[in-house]
C-alpha cells in the first residue's frame, strides 16, 4: 500500500514536486495528501499551478472544492489534495500522513522539526541542507544507508545533489585531489526587484560536500556561488584534479558509458552540444553536462553544465520512493 504523505510549504520547490509526482502518480511508492502553506491561501495557490509559466499543469484541469484542490486528467483518474493556510504549530493534519515533507525552507534545523514527528507520521524529509539531522540522505549516494531509526533526514540541496554522486564517482575511478564548483544561480521571479544586481553568498554544498565525501576537506574543496537577477535554468561548472588523469577521450567514454548504463544513470545526462539553458527547463537530471565544452588541462578536468535548481524536486521524489519501502 502507497504511504501517505504531506508537504508543509507551497514555494517553487513544493510547486515542481507536486508536477513531478502527479506525473508519476502511478509508479509512485506515496501518495500527496495533504499541502499546508503559511503565506498562500488556496485561491492563490490554485491560481499559481494553472498559471505558472514554467511549471505546466495542461494534462490536469483543476477545480477547487471548499479546501480541497482537485486534479482531474483526460483519462478521468481524479488526485485531491486537501490545502490548508496555517502556522508550522497549528496545521491540522499533522500527525496523519506517514510521511512528512517539510519543503518551506523555513525549517532547516531539527528542533524546528521535532513536532512534526506525531500520529502516524514516522519521518521528516527536509528540502533543504541541514546541519543537525540524523542523516543527509543524498539519492544515488548513500539513500542505501537510510535505517528507519532517522526521524529526520534532509535530501541536501540543489547543488550538493548535482555535485556530490559525481564527486564520488570521480574519486572511486581516478582519485580526486582537489575540487572546486562554480554556480550562477537563478532567483525566483518575485525577488527580482529587490535583488537587481550580482550577490555572491555562501554555499552549503562548500561544508557538507567535505562532510560527505571524505576526500574534500576545508583546504582542497571550494564552491563559489552567484546568485543573478535571472529567473531561468542555472549553470554549474566543476575542476576536478585527478590523481590519475585520463585522455580526454578516454574520461569521456568513461562518464557517457556511467551515465547510460552505470553509476550515474538516471542522475545526469549529457549533451554533445550547448544549446543554451531553457532546453533544460524542468529536466529530471541533477545536472547536464556539455560534452563538447569538457577540458583537460594539467590533470584537472573541466566539466560545464546546467541545473534546474528549482526542479531538484526530482531527486526528492526518488529519495522518498526508496524510503517508503523501508518504513
Amino acid at each position: 500500500m502507497k504511504k501517505s504523505a504531506g508537504i508543509n510549504g507551497f514555494g517553487r520547490f513544493g510547486l515542481h514536486l507536486v508536477k513531478y509526482w502527479l506525473d508519476r502518480k502511478e509508479e509512485s511508492t506515496f501518495i500527496i495528501k495533504y499541502i499546508n502553506d503559511d503565506v498562500l491561501r488556496i485561491d492563490r495557490a490554485i491560481q499559481i499551478i494553472k498559471n505558472d509559466n514554467y511549471v505546466i499543469f495542461n494534462k490536469y484541469k483543476i477545480k477547487k472544492f471548499g479546501n480541497i484542490i482537485r486534479f482531474l486528467k483526460s483519462d478521468g483518474s481524479v488526485t485531491e489534495i486537501e490545502y490548508t493556510n496555517y502556522e508550522k504549530n497549528k496545521i491540522p493534519w499533522t500527525g496523519k500522513p506517514e510521511l512528512f515533507f517539510e519543503c518551506s525552507g523555513k525549517n532547516t534545523m531539527k528542533k524546528d522539526c521535532i513536532n512534526f514527528l506525531k500520529g502516524k507520521t514516522s519521518v521528516v524529509i527536509i528540502s533543504a541542507t541541514c546541519w543537525d539531522v540524523d542523516k543527509t540522505v543524498i539519492y544515488g549516494f548513500n539513500n542505501r544507508e537510510y535505517k528507519k531509526k532517522y526521524k529526520i533526514i534532509s535530501y541536501g540541496s540543489c547543488t550538493v545533489n548535482a555535485f556530490v554522486p559525481l564527486g564520488e564517482y570521480l574519486n572511486k575511478i581516478y582519485g580526486v585531489k582537489d575540487a572546486d564548483v562554480n554556480v550562477v544561480h537563478n532567483i525566483q521571479k518575485y525577488r527580482i526587484e529587490k535583488n537587481y544586481t550580482l550577490n555572491r553568498k555562501f554555499c552549503t554544498l562548500e561544508r557538507i560536500g567535505p562532510q560527505l565525501l571524505k576526500f574534500l576537506n576545508k583546504n582542497n574543496f571550494k564552491v563559489n556561488y552567484t546568485v543573478v537577477p535571472y529567473t531561468g535554468i542555472s549553470a554549474i561548472d566543476f575542476r576536478f584534479r585527478l590523481k590519475n588523469c585520463p585522455s580526454l577521450n578516454l574520461f569521456i567514454k568513461d562518464m557517457e558509458k556511467a551515465i547510460n548504463t552505470g553509476k550515474l544513470k538516471g542522475l545526469y545526462n549529457i549533451h554533445d552540444s550547448d544549446r543554451g539553458p531553457e532546453v533544460h527547463k524542468c529536466t529530471s537530471f541533477s545536472a547536464i553536462f556539455i560534452k563538447k565544452n569538457l577540458r583537460i588541462i594539467n590533470n584537472q578536468v573541466y566539466i560545464f553544465g546546467y541545473f534546474d535548481n528549482e526542479n531538484s524536486a526530482n531527486r526528492y521524489y526518488d529519495l522518498v520512493n526508496y524510503i517508503t519501502n523501508t518504513i
